[in-house]
């Protein structure tokens, strides 16, 4: 610590000092290109381009350890797979317009080819209004394209501080020092542009305030005893053809508390700054939902009581119905064609049944898949979404160990012909068979593709989540993972398949006013598993907040002795719910029996809880069944 601040005197004397009005505000560059930034909150050293040094005066903690040196953090260009480091470059210096800003400039050329000269801007500053630390780069190539673009943070110690990260679903990286990774914004992998670095008393958050979801990385990379993170954007595809990339404001700041503090912080931010949907506008059913049971479809005992028997076990009006295999040629064939199973599993009489027993059901779509042995494949192959770096199409199965008719491209949903097509075709199921809401799969892919229409791969799926909400007003929506992107429109979305290692509930916190969460289809198979390892998958999930979804193969999964049909009934309890219980009184007796018998010979009754096996009809079946269930 004695070195730092020897260091802060030395830096405070020489040739560039830039001091604010407001004395708790400074920021001090020297010729070397060493910045000291510091407020009442905290004080922050960048060396080589690097921030190396932070300090939260707010809980007297430090957050970083030892010397600055090689590092795998690095404030760097990236051109056509070269690198520009700023370690061991001397920058050229400019004053900002106000006296809280600098800017350092970084040159460099390849094989002392004056040509191929790339330049690197860094420019600091202090938001005198928030305190603010402001983090902003631009980089330039003269020949080469420019692929991404990152500055550094490293020196940060395991000891002091655990990272919290909204990533598939939350998690914390705490004192894991044999672990990098690389998460993607905006994408499943980093679900909102925020890292928070949460130690014993406080900590310190990074944010971009960007709203126009451009690409960005985290990288996080363990080196011993400290650990390192860098913060990176890429420009828009093609790489090729862009000469320069100016990146969107980070934001970092100290804070006392845990890591709420900022999460909230962010979360009024990404409100007012993103503006998701209304949600009062949407159907409140919604919000009672507690459970999800997952119908793959594709046995003829679908229609063979198996809802009647379903209803015994759980609330019906607090049960989602996600119905996968529901098309006429069967799960992830022939997309787009969303023709409904009429014959041995019939879909109308399915959905029929499970609104008539109170349900709400889901199927499942496409958001973007066509299928390559569809007619209409060739003419959206020109909308593909293909990796920006490698060229190669993206899709489901597209290598030749699968049967051609079982592979899948994925179409750029900025193509408004593409979502002309989907919504229409969507449309229809809706207008015939009037289901409560549609999962959209894979609706979290999004990757760096050149504009269709104006609209880039994010951009273009909220005009599709706009289009489908305007034309199925009170449809709800669903889909696959969740991030800043999806969760404007969507009020349901599947979690991923297992939680990391430390789980944590940042994304919870974030997106819970907006999004009810829910397991994923691989440990919703209770059967699948061997005794206690699905209510172990589902206590995990907890952490979470998320809803129980289990999958309901076929008839047999109610038998008594199955695994299914215990955790079903666990369910049951666990919402409270009492089939038979015709008052509401939590439990099943005489009164019960006599409200039923008062409504002997009622077609369509009122009250619904009277109509037991929901017939339609208040008989002497509803009192057989009410008869059952007494003690």
């Amino acid at each position: 610590m004695r070195k730092f601040w020897n260091r802060c005197a030395y830096i405070a004397i020489l040739q560039f000092v830039l001091v604010s009005v407001a004395l708790s505000n400074t920021l001090i560059v020297n010729e070397q290109g060493k910045v000291v930034a510091e407020t009442d909150r905290y004080t922050a050293l960048f060396e080589g381009g690097e921030l190396t040094h932070f300090h939260n005066k707010l809980t007297q903690e430090t957050y970083t350890q030892g010397e600055s040196g090689e590092s795998k953090a690095s404030t760097r260009l990236i051109v056509r797979g070269r690198n520009l480091r700023t370690q061991n470059i001397s920058p050229e210096i400019k004053r900002g317009p106000s006296p809280l800003e600098c800017e350092l400039i970084y040159h460099d050329t390849w094989s002392g080819v004056f040509d191929n000269e790339v330049t690197l801007h860094l420019f600091i500053g202090i938001d005198a209004e928030t305190g603010d630390l402001l983090i902003r780069q631009k980089g330039f190539s003269v020949i080469e394209g420019v692929e991404h673009i990152m500055w550094g943070f490293k020196n940060l110690s395991h000891a002091a501080i655990d990272v919290i990260l909204p990533t598939r679903g939350g998690r914390m990286i705490s004192n894991d020092r044999n672990f990098s990774d690389t998460y993607y914004y905006p994408g499943s992998k980093w679900e909102a542009q925020l890292a928070i670095l949460q130690g014993q008393s406080g900590g310190v958050f990074v944010r971009s305030d960007d709203t126009q979801y451009q690409f960005k990385t985290f990288q996080y990379a363990s080196e011993g005893e400290r650990f390192a993170v860098n913060f990176g954007q890429y420009p828009p595809a093609p790489y090729d053809q862009q000469k320069q990339i100016t990146t969107a404001t980070w934001r970092l700041n100290a804070y006392e508390g845990d890591w709420q503090v900022p999460a909230l912080h962010y979360r009024r931010w990404m409100h007012e700054a993103l503006k998701p949907a209304d949600r009062s506008q949407m159907p409140t059913w919604v919000n009672d939902i507690d459970l999800i049971v997952g119908f793959p479809f594709y046995h003829s005992d679908m229609e063979a009581g198996i809802l009647g028997k379903l209803s015994q076990l759980v609330d019906p009006e607090k049960t989602l119905l996600y119905v996968i295999d529901w098309r006429e040629f069967g799960w992830a064939l022939n997309y787009p064609d969303y023709t409904p199973v009429t014959s041995f599993a019939n879909f109308g009489y399915f959905v029929k049944e499970a609104h008539r027993y109170g349900f709400r059901v889901m199927p499942h779509v496409n958001a973007v898949a066509v299928s390559l042995s569809h007619p209409l494949y060739t003419e959206f192959e020109k909308y593909q979404m293909y990796d920006p770096r490698t060229s190669e199409k993206i899709g489901s199965r597209l290598s030749d160990e699968f049967p051609f008719h079982r592979r899948y491209a994925w179409i750029n949903p900025a193509s408004s012909e593409f979502r002309k097509l989907l919504v229409d075709r969507v449309k229809s199921v809706w207008e015939t068979y009037r289901v409560d809401a549609f999962h959209l799969d894979i609706s979290h892919f999004m990757v760096n593709n050149p504009p269709i229409d104006g609209l880039t791969v994010p951009e273009g799926s909220i005009r599709l989540h706009q289009e489908l909400r305007e034309t199925m007003p009170g449809v709800v929506l669903g889909g696959e993972g969740l991030h800043e992107v999806t969760f404007l429109y969507e009020s349901l979305a599947r979690l991923p398949a297992s939680p990391k290692e430390h789980p944590h509930a940042i994304s919870s916190f974030l997106f819970s006013p907006y999004v009810l969460r829910y397991g994923h289809l691989g440990v919703a198979h209770p059967n699948r598993h061997p005794p206690g390892k699905s209510e172990e998958n589902q206590e995990k999930y907890k952490v979470w907040n998320a809803r129980l979804l289990i999958m309901l193969v076929g008839i047999s999964d109610l038998a008594p002795d199955v695994e299914t049909y215990r955790l079903l009934k666990l369910a049951g309890e666990r919402q409270n719910y009492k089939f038979g219980d015709v008052n509401g009184d939590g439990v099943v007796n005489i009164l019960d029996l006599t409200f039923v018998a008062q409504h002997i010979g009622t077609l369509h009754p009122n009250n619904q809880r009277v109509d037991v096996n929901k017939d339609g009809v208040v008989n002497i079946l509803d009192l057989t069944l009410v008869a059952r269930e007494i003690g």
